[in-house]
């Protein structure tokens, strides 16, 4: 698997560009606001979030490159 992944939130509100296995960009869309965090792994359960993401689990769906990188660099 290469980097970066692009996933999406079942809710629609939060993408997720997946830089390495241990770092991601999360855009929250809140109302018409958008919130970009850059978070790094540094706990088991970040680690964990991120692998569930790369694996599609749950609540997380493959998301489209154009669409998120729009909405970090728009």
């Amino acid at each position: 698997m290469g980097f970066p992944q692009y996933r999406k939130h079942l809710s629609g509100k939060n993408f997720y560009k997946i830089t390495d296995p241990s770092h991601f960009t999360e855009i929250q869309l809140i109302g018409s606001k958008k919130i970009i965090l850059e978070i790094k792994a540094n706990t088991y359960f970040e680690t964990l979030r991120i692998q569930e993401m790369l694996n599609e689990s749950d609540c997380y769906l493959l998301a489209d490159e154009k669409e998120i990188e729009a909405l970090i660099n728009g």
